[in-house]
Formats: C-alpha cells, structure tokens, sequence
C-alpha cells in the first residue's frame, strides 16, 4: 500500500511539472522574469488569460508588451473557434460572430504590431513566429522592414 501510495504522488508531481503553466516558468529568460515582476505593484505575477492555450504563446505571454498580449489573446480565440464544428444552425451563427469578432483582420493587426516593434528584437522573433505558426501574411510594408536582432541570433 505505502509503495503504491508513493508511485501516486511521483507521478502526480511529474504531471505537475510537465503542464504548460511550469514549463513557461521555467523556461522564461531573464528578460522575461524582469517583465513579470515590473508590474504596477512591483509583486504581482503576470496572468496568462485561460483563452491564451498554445504551449508557444503562454511561454511568451509575460514577455510581450501589453499591445501584443492583447493580439495574442485575441489570435487565440480566433485559432478556437476557427477550429469548432458548426453541427447545426445556431452554432453555426454564434461561430461565424466569433470568428468576425475575433479573426476580421488579424493580419492587418499582425502587420501593424511588426512596424509598432519594429526595433525590438524579441518581440519581432515571437511575432514572425507566430505569424508563421498561424498563417499570418506579411504586407509589403512589414517584409521590408529590417530584422532588428543582431547577426547571428
């Protein structure tokens, strides 16, 4: 009984330190810890909203400034509920309302954020992956903006 006691809590811990929310913690760089901590109390943790769900944007959530927290949590419940079945008509309309709310020029958000970040490189690595992860093309504008990071990064 205590053995099989024992392989329960092991594993639970080991699920525990595999969820999405402890891999962000610790795979968060120095840069992005500052981001958490320099919130308007000085102590409080940055909150991933619960409409935030891909592994990759919860890992940079924190980092991010808030007008790209804001398209990250909007891109999200695009990917949602660009994703559900419509299996009859009233779900069909309350579908296509999210996906106006939510998805309606998404690139054009994605392509204003590069230009508005166009001198931060962090942000401009995130974004260009998630553009690509999501299928976000990128206007003439933004591809002939400079890549911000340095050689080699």
């Amino acid at each position: 009984m205590p053995t099989k006691r024992s392989v329960l809590i092991v594993l639970l811990l080991l699920l525990a330190a595999c969820s999405p929310r402890a891999v962000e913690s610790e795979t968060l760089d120095a840069s992005a810890t500052d981001a958490i901590s320099d919130s308007s109390d000085g102590n409080a943790r940055c909150e991933v909203p619960a409409q935030v769900f891909v592994a990759e944007d919860i890992r940079m959530y924190c980092a991010m400034p808030g007008d790209v927290q804001a398209f990250l949590t909007r891109e999200s419940a695009c990917q949602h509920f660009a994703g559900e079945e419509a299996y009859d008509e009233d779900r069909a309309r309350e579908l296509a309302y999210a996906i106006h709310e939510y998805c309606d020029d998404r690139a054009g958000l994605f392509n204003a954020l590069l230009r508005r970040h166009a001198d931060n490189c962090l942000v401009h690595t995130e974004l260009m992956l998630l553009g690509t992860r999501n299928e976000l093309a990128l206007d003439a504008d933004s591809r002939a903006l400079p890549n911000p990071c340095p050689r080699g990064m």
